[in-house]
C-alpha cells in the first residue's frame, strides 16, 4: 500500500473513527508529538492536517480572547450606566427631600 492510498484510507469517513486518536487535535504538544512521530517514520505527509491545525491555534486563541474582551466590556458599559443612573436617581431624592425639610422649617 503506498503512500496516497494509507493516506486516503485514514481520511475515509467509515473509518475516521477507529483512527481519531492517531492525529490528537486535542493539545499543542500532542499535536506536535504526532508530527514529530509520523515525520520521523516517512510518514510526514500524512501530518499537513495536524500541521494546518497547529498553525491556527494562535489564530483561535486570539478570536477567544477579542470575543470574551468585547462581551466583557460591553457588560462593564451597562453596568456602569445602570449605576450611574441609580446614583443619579439617589442624588435626585436627597435634593427634593432637603427642599423638603428646608420648605418646612420656614
Amino acid at each position: 500500500m503506498g503512500l496516497e492510498k494509507l493516506h486516503e484510507k485514514l481520511n475515509d469517513k467509515d473509518l475516521s473513527e477507529f483512527f481519531s486518536g492517531l492525529f490528537p487535535k486535542d493539545h499543542p504538544q500532542n499535536t506536535r508529538f504526532a508530527i514529530n512521530f509520523f515525520t520521523s517514520i516517512g510518514l510526514g505527509p500524512l501530518t499537513e492536517d495536524l500541521r494546518n491545525h497547529l498553525q491556527s491555534i494562535p489564530q483561535m486563541i486570539l478570536n477567544a480572547q477579542h470575543q470574551v474582551s468585547s462581551t466583557s466590556s460591553s457588560s462593564d458599559s451597562s453596568q456602569e450606566s445602570s449605576s450611574s443612573s441609580s446614583s443619579e436617581e439617589s442624588s435626585d431624592e436627597n435634593k427634593s427631600e432637603s427642599g423638603e425639610s428646608s420648605s418646612k422649617s420656614k
